[in-house]
């Protein structure tokens, strides 16, 4: 009948062994870092989704206000004397043609920056104008000219009004040509002296390029409007040819910003914003194609701060890391607590487990003891009166005879003696206990049996300890059968030293647990490890003259007392028994 579990408990310890429970902590890990990742991805898509609303909503915001202003600028230009009602309004003719011209002469000395100390190439004048819609870039000296388009006479008929510049008596000169019926500047010059180079620099802009300058002038009022708010990082306006109007960085105004994203926005059209998120310069920017005019389409781009969005992802990060650290540790916690419990409960199924397949035995020792009983005590008791009659009856008359005679009938008698002492230990593991308790001074008891072992231990060389130290409470126990089951330990400590060595005994009070610990220490050959769990089988035995009855004996009489025997040893190095026996309540 097989006792340990097959199949599904087999499988149930396999899955509290430590490394299986240090996967599973480990799965646990995967899992939350995978959770983390996830929610963490989660928020920044609805961040971004947020940023990407809002980026939209300032594009049609900005676009709403480009589109009025320029409705209202157009109508400006096609009836002059409406201007007369927006004397305060950045609309007012006279006020916008001011801020044109501060553009322009901030455009000359843009151009001289450029340029630096040298002369300037055509192909820069070229570049600069076309950039800015001028109808006229020059740099001229007393000996030589250089303009684009290449016509010296485009700048002023008759006497130049950059004169006074090369003569040095000015260091830059403004001149404005109006319309006579409503004041609005038709064509507009504009001179100054270089700062480092030989020369100056003169720019004419006719009506059409004032009209772009005044849309340019429009669309930067507006940036600076929208930006002093605080809401975007910067608002641009681009042309279709990917030329910048307006920015909210003056540097960049007039410039070419080139990239797929950008030519992304032109392809798809005015249908919906596009976004992109520049991790360089913490931006996200959302940009679109809107129609500011009937005929003039720019590219709209806002930039919204990501800082924001960064500290909130990384506080998410932070409490998602908190949180997994304090599942870790705690599930941790758990599965560690789980697995002791279920090793408690497995110990506690072994245990059970043993004692079955010790009952087993003894059911197997007590079939075997009542045949032993009764087919052999009947034939040794006739054997044993036959001995007697013939030591009575037949004993030989001479004496030396006679003693030979007794002798060897004493032999017979004893091995018959031993056979039923055999018989006895039968018997007694296969019967119920039967114990004859009394209060009994434990360390009366260790006294006897070093008494008992002094004859055998000082001709083996065997010094012996008496380590019992303390008032011992009295146990209740059946004196015989424990004297009998330690001398078991003793007798086995003694024949493991052969030649010489060292058996300790002795007995302590453990107020913990109640209980009283005897402890029998030998040095003698030890127990190999791959045995120690064997000692206390029946029949287990390694000594040639041996039954393996004598630990098993031991180990039942303790127990029947309720308690326990546990054993350490190594192999080379001695052997220690500990037996523990519970104190009565009223001896505690």
């Amino acid at each position: 009948m097989a006792l340990l579990p097959q199949g599904p408990e087999r499988r149930k310890r396999w899955v509290f062994r430590p490394l299986f429970l240090l996967i599973i902590w480990g799965l646990l890990a995967v899992l939350l870092l995978i959770n983390g990742v996830y929610e963490t991805k989660r928020l920044k898509d609805n961040l971004y989704r947020l940023l990407y609303d809002e980026g939209s909503a300032l594009i049609a915001g900005v676009e709403k206000n480009a589109q009025a202003v320029f409705a209202s600028a157009a109508a400006l230009e096609a009836f002059p004397e409406a201007s007369a009602l927006l004397i305060s309004s950045p609309l007012n003719p006279l006020a916008m043609d001011d801020s044109v011209v501060d553009l322009v002469l901030d455009l000359a000395f843009q151009l001289d920056r450029q340029i630096g100390n040298r002369a300037p190439e055509e192909n820069e004048l070229a570049g600069f104008g076309k950039a800015w819609h001028l109808s006229l870039t020059a740099w001229i000296t007393l000996h030589r000219s250089l303009s684009y388009p290449p016509s010296r006479e485009g700048l002023l008929e008759g006497d130049p009004f950059y004169r006074p510049l090369l003569e040095g008596k000015a260091a830059y000169n403004i001149q404005r040509i109006e319309k006579k019926k409503t004041g609005q500047m038709e064509h507009l010059y504009v001179a100054i002296v270089r700062k480092a180079g030989e020369g100056i620099l003169a720019i004419r802009a006719d009506e059409s390029s004032l009209r772009t300058l005044r849309r340019r002038v429009l669309l930067q009022g507006l940036v600076e409007d929208w930006k002093g708010r605080g809401e975007p990082r910067y608002i641009i306006f681009q042309g279709e040819d990917l030329e910048i109007w307006a920015s909210s960085d003056l540097e960049r105004a007039g410039q070419k910003e080139e990239s797929g994203f950008l030519r992304q926005v032109t392809a798809r059209g005015a249908r919906e914003a596009l976004a992109r998120e520049l991790v360089k310069d913490k931006v996200f920017e959302a940009a679109k194609l809107v129609t500011l005019e009937p005929e003039s389409r720019v590219i709209l781009r806002v930039g919204l701060s990501t800082e924001r969005v960064s500290e909130i992802l990384n506080a998410d990060r932070r409490n998602l890391l908190l949180f997994s650290l304090f599942l870790l540790v705690f599930g941790g916690a758990g599965i560690a607590l789980i697995s002791r419990m279920e090793n408690r409960h497995l110990a506690r199924v072994r245990e059970m487990e043993e004692k079955v397949r010790q009952s087993e035995k003894l059911s197997s020792l007590a079939n075997l003891a009542a045949g032993v009983a009764h087919e052999i005590r009947n034939p040794l008791n006739a054997i044993g009166m036959a001995i007697q009659r013939l030591q009575r009856e037949f004993a030989p008359p001479l004496p030396e005879a006679q003693k030979e005679y007794l002798r060897f009938t004493d032999v017979l008698r004893g091995e018959v003696k031993r056979v039923n002492q055999i018989i006895e230990q039968f018997l007694f593991f296969a019967r119920p206990a039967r114990l004859d308790l009394q209060p009994v001074q434990i360390g009366d008891v260790l006294k006897d049996l070093l008494l008992l072992a002094r004859e055998t231990a000082d001709r083996q060389n065997v010094r012996l300890i008496d380590s019992t130290g303390g008032e011992l409470p009295r146990l209740h126990l059946d004196r015989q059968r424990i004297h009998e089951a330690l001398w078991n330990l003793m007798n086995n400590a003694l024949q493991a030293m052969p030649r010489g060595g060292k058996l300790e005994v002795g007995a302590r009070y453990d107020a913990h647990s109640r209980e009283v610990v005897i402890q029998v220490s030998d040095t003698g050959e030890g127990i190999p490890e791959e045995n120690l769990g064997k000692i206390f089988d029946y029949y287990f035995t390694t000594k040639e003259e041996g039954m393996g009855l004598g630990l098993p004996l031991a180990h039942k009489i303790v127990r029947d007392h309720g308690g326990t025997i546990d054993v350490d040893s190594r192999a080379g190095e001695g052997t220690t028994f500990r037996v523990n026996l519970p104190v009565p309540g009223e001896e505690g």
